[in-house]
């Protein structure tokens, strides 16, 4: 049994090897891992891509200001802006 967290984590690596075509297995992208390392290799396409395919898997809406705060150098750095959004969308989030 997963928590929310973990969930989120494991759908997000799943997104991420099919919308940037990946040659890696979900459970291979760690948290510390550089989003624009050679195993990733982001750019700012592949970004908006990326964060449309999380807005669409989880139903909530990133504030372009949320995501140029949150600096996203890492994959843990993507799932904690992911976590945020979700968490304030929910209704107890918002309590």
């Amino acid at each position: 049994m997963h928590d929310e967290g973990e969930e989120i984590a494991i759908r997000t690596r799943k997104i991420m090897v099919d919308v940037l075509g990946l040659r890696l297995n979900p459970e291979d992208i760690g948290d510390d891992m550089s989003l624009y390392s050679p195993r990733i290799q982001l750019d700012s396409l592949s970004m908006l891509q990326l964060l449309l395919a999380v807005e669409g898997e989880f139903d909530v809406q990133l504030d372009d200001e949320d995501v140029m705060e949150a600096d996203l150098r890492t994959v843990g750095d993507l799932m904690q802006l992911l976590r945020r959004s979700i968490r304030d969308k929910s209704p107890e989030g918002s309590a």
